[in-house]
């Protein structure tokens, strides 16, 4: 019985060793954030939905009509419930939008009229997955 704890504790110490470490990437929280002064928009999905605060929200909104025609609404309130939104029918925005996942970082911008003059989507490991 002893050798065959002994054996068993020496394979065991074998496994562990064979076991690569295990690292941590990068992690990145990005909050809501609204500037009206100069009109944009940014911040992470997964971080605005596990915020305290229960304000935060940024997404963007797709829609196409019994025309085929494909609009996009991009929509953010940060923190201090200060509110952005923009529309767009340029078919670059629409699909910029529609590559967001739910855990995505976007990146508006819009001029005087609420018309989007930019939307970027970032996707990445380093994004905060939102928490149920």
């Amino acid at each position: 019985m002893k050798r065959f704890t002994q054996a068993l504790g020496t394979s065991v110490a074998l496994a562990l060793l064979a076991v690569p470490a295990a690292y941590a990437g990068a992690k990145s929280s990005f909050n809501v954030v609204v500037n009206t002064s100069i009109r944009y928009a940014e911040g992470a999905q997964g971080t605005a939905r596990n915020s305290a605060d229960a304000v935060q929200r940024i997404y963007c909104r797709t829609n196409a009509d019994s025309a085929g025609n494909e609009s996009v609404r991009c929509y953010a309130v940060n923190s201090a419930n200060v509110t952005a939104t923009c529309f767009s029918t340029l078919p670059a925005h629409v699909r910029s939008a529609q590559s967001a996942g739910d855990a995505s970082f976007i990146y508006f911008t819009w001029d005087a009229s609420g018309i989007c003059r930019s939307l970027d989507v970032l996707k990445g490991s380093h994004l905060e997955p939102k928490a149920p």
